[in-house]
């Protein structure tokens, strides 16, 4: 196993070895406390800007569709496809941190 996902698991409290799995249960408990946290607080973000009408998705997506057609706009669909990237960057980037808070307790 790379050295990194070697890490990671210890961090979320797993170790894995030739013949064992061994599971932190409480640490793994806070991992997923955490993560769950994040996620909950990421939908709600989500929800709050559709309701409000912030997002409008047929038209920042670039994909209207209708009985008769389907609209694409590749520009348009680009621009959402590399924003999207960039949130699950940041995203991940939160989940790290959320790893290292539990790390370190």
């Amino acid at each position: 196993m790379p050295e990194k996902n070697k890490d990671l698991f210890e961090k979320i409290g797993v170790d894995i070895s030739k013949d064992k799995i061994n599971i932190d249960i409480n640490q793994t408990k806070d991992f997923l406390s955490a993560l769950q946290g994040l996620f909950q607080e990421k939908a709600e973000s989500i929800k709050k800007d559709l309701d409000e009408g912030k997002v409008d998705m047929a038209e920042n997506v670039g994909i209207k569709i209708d009985k008769e057609h389907i609209n694409i706009d590749l520009t348009k669909t680009k621009s959402f496809i590399e924003e999207l990237g960039k949130k699950i960057e940041n995203f991940l980037g939160e989940i790290d941190k959320a790893v290292e808070h539990i790390d370190k307790k």
